[in-house]
Formats: C-alpha cells, sequence, structure tokens
C-alpha cells in the first residue's frame, strides 16, 4: 500500500504543473447490495492534460482514491475519457484504473488487493472550467481471485481546472 501511495504522490505533485483538473466526488459505496457493507464514500481524481483530444472527445491519464465510511481504500491509475454529446452542454465520462484496494474494519470483502476500478457518468458542463456528474463505478478484481462479488460506488463528481 506504502509503495502504491508513494507512486501516486509522486505522479500527483510532479505533474501539477501540467495539470488538467482535479474531481471531488461524494457517494455511496455497495449500491447494489453485493458485498452488505453500504457506507458514505469520497472520492479524489486528477487528470492529466489529454494525451488525445478531438472534436468529439478527449483521453487523458488519470489518478483516483476513495475512502469510504467503513475505512476500505481504493487507490489507482488509469485512463480517463470524456466523450462530448453533440453541441450543447452535456458529455459522458468513462475511466477504467487498475489500482490497490485496502478492505476496511467493517469493509467490502473484494477477494483480494488488486482490484480494476470501471466508471461511467453523466453530467453537465456548467463553465469553461467546471462540470458536474453523475458517475458508477464498480470495482472488481476480474476473477483473479477466488472470491469476486464486486462493488459499486454512486457518485456526485464536481470537475474543476486550472
Amino acid at each position: 500500500m506504502k509503495y502504491i501511495a508513494s507512486i501516486l504522490t509522486f505522479t500527483l505533485t510532479t505533474s501539477a504543473a501540467i495539470a488538467d483538473e482535479y474531481v471531488i466526488g461524494l457517494g455511496y459505496d455497495d449500491v447494489l447490495d453485493q458485498t452488505d457493507t453500504q457506507a458514505a464514500a469520497l472520492v479524489l481524481e486528477y487528470h492529466a492534460d489529454p494525451f488525445f483530444a478531438g472534436r468529439a472527445a478527449s483521453y487523458s491519464l488519470a489518478g483516483a482514491g476513495q475512502i469510504d465510511g467503513d475505512g476500505d481504500v481504493f487507490v489507482g491509475v488509469g485512463v480517463y475519457a470524456l466523450w462530448s454529446l453533440g453541441e450543447g452542454p452535456w458529455f459522458v465520462e468513462g475511466s477504467f484504473m487498475p489500482g490497490y484496494y485496502d478492505q476496511g474494519s467493517g469493509g467490502s470483502p473484494l477477494g483480494g488487493n488488486l482490484q480494476f476500478r470501471t466508471l461511467l457518468g453523466v453530467g453537465y458542463t456548467l463553465t469553461d472550467s467546471s462540470r458536474i456528474s453523475l458517475a458508477i463505478d464498480h470495482k472488481s478484481n476480474a476473477d483473479i481471485e477466488d472470491t469476486n462479488p464486486g462493488s459499486e460506488t454512486l457518485v456526485v463528481r464536481y470537475t474543476f481546472g486550472f
């Protein structure tokens, strides 16, 4: 855990000069009751400047951290995508982030420390540098462990750039 947290901290601090945007999200973990361990959740993300930006889509490297009320912690790094829905302010967002998961004292038993987080959301652009969205993520070990119940988190997200 310390090794992964150090990598994420190094990535976030050394790339701050080229930072594109940050995300803060509040939500609820285990919303589909897969593990009977529902808890409030806080999500923080960083999205680097896009490595590809087209007319309707952009793709960025990203890092995310999540902690919930029963002490579960997830830290991951991967790819974030943003797709605009026509010329208006609506968009769809998604990401894929492998990462480290630590089960809290009363937390979700997801079957191992390596988890893959996928996210899908829909949102509205507020200004040139801010958006709000509603997203659901799914954490799973992709059946590389004997136990793989998975867990979903529903989150209201506020994204802002500098």
